[in-house]
């Protein structure tokens, strides 16, 4: 038997995106070119106020090991990391209908669904976790 969702602001709305990816928050340049070669999904931009570069990988099981030998490699801190987790959201500002009534905006308050990636990464690298809301 299964069970309707009845939550107007569920995860599963298609107005919300969820993504997560593994920051490494103070490469040198060598350390992100080499990120960038050893991992294909890897990008890094530079950090104009520190002159660090963040590198970005994004969440998959795949590159569990990969990401982990990185680390080990470039001898990286978890200081230096975190699980960055963005998510889109819909408008705030906007009514929203539940059956016969109407939830303000001080009623509306959205869920988010944190990938399991999340939860699967942290039992092998203990890092904190930033999440951004747009």
């Amino acid at each position: 038997m299964s069970e309707l969702n009845t939550n107007p602001f569920s995860a599963n709305d298609a107005s919300e995106s969820t993504t997560a990816s593994f920051r490494f928050l103070r490469l040198d340049r060598m350390q992100a070119y080499t990120l960038k070669r050893e991992i294909a999904e890897a990008s890094f931009y530079e950090n104009t106020d520190t002159g660090d570069f963040v590198g970005l990988l994004p969440l998959k099981e795949p590159v569990f090991d990969a990401l982990n030998d990185f680390l080990i490699r470039q001898q990286i801190s978890y200081d230096a990391c975190d699980l960055f987790v963005q998510t889109k959201l819909a408008s705030a500002g906007a009514e929203v209908s539940s059956g016969s009534r109407t939830l303000c905006k001080s009623e509306h308050k959205p869920e988010v669904s944190i990938p399991r990636e999340v939860n699967k990464i942290l039992k092998y690298i203990d890092c904190r976790i930033t999440v951004a809301v747009q």
